[in-house]
């Protein structure tokens, strides 16, 4: 809920209703606000105009569709219309035929209504694979990038990275512990087959290249001549 609620302050900061926060949390995964304000600029500027556009004609829609029953029917409102004359019982007559035959009913819109609702249709499940294929991309590149910056500190080859998967059930975290555990394995191996051979050679670090004067001060120092310049006194004045 605590989630939730930091989504609908989000939301509202940048103007969009805050009924879309649940929608918002499930597209993208939401489980804490870290990137919550990069989520909820990819939701305003690429699927809050697409989704409000298919609400806008679902009301159309349904507005159309309840003005062809009701001018079919003689109703208004969801009422019969009061005629003239013998009204109960004509009323009463097409309240029944409601009750009885709705599913009929139906069939018999007009044949273009029913082309506009299956243009609408498949409108909406065409929104509806761009909304899924968008957070996908999304989610895994938000997920690569921290999974990146965890692969980089472990030290491992670069090209092992293709190998972490951030969609599986085994965290980023121990994924890279057992590809930490298989490279010092792997270390460890090479250098056994080394040692085997006779030609493993341990490190040995180098001593630092010095200048001449370098040199000289640490002779003057080890010898105590101090300023010397290493120059011997022959006790001649």
């Amino acid at each position: 809920m605590e989630i939730l609620v930091a989504i609908k302050k989000a939301l509202k900061k940048v103007g969009i209703p805050e009924k879309y926060a649940a929608k918002v949390k499930a597209l993208f995964n939401i489980e804490s606000e870290e990137n919550l304000e990069n989520y909820v600029s990819l939701f305003k500027d690429n699927i809050l105009p697409d989704l409000e556009a298919s609400e806008q004609n679902n009301q159309n829609v349904i507005n159309n569709a309840i003005a062809e029953y009701e001018k079919k029917h003689s109703l208004k409102d969801g009422k019969p219309i009061e005629g003239k004359g013998k009204k109960g019982k004509k009323n009463k007559t097409v309240v029944d035929d409601d009750d009885d035959d709705v599913d009929d009913d139906l069939d018999d819109l007009p044949p273009a209504f029913k082309k506009m609702l299956q243009a609408q249709q498949k409108q909406i499940q065409t929104l509806t694979d761009n909304i899924s294929t968008l957070t996908k991309t999304v989610s895994d590149s938000g997920k690569n990038a921290s999974a990146k910056a965890l692969f980089d500190t472990a030290k491992l080859p670069e090209k092992w990275f293709k190998r972490i998967d951030v969609n599986s059930e085994t965290s980023v975290e121990d994924q890279i512990k057992e590809l930490q555990e298989e490279y010092k394995e792997i270390r460890q191996s090479a250098i056994s087959d080394e040692v085997d051979a006779g030609n493993y050679r341990p490190y040995v670090a180098q001593p630092k290249d010095r200048t001449e004067k370098e040199w000289l001060e640490i002779m003057n120092k080890d010898e105590g001549t101090g300023d010397s310049n290493g120059v011997a006194s022959l006790g001649i004045d």
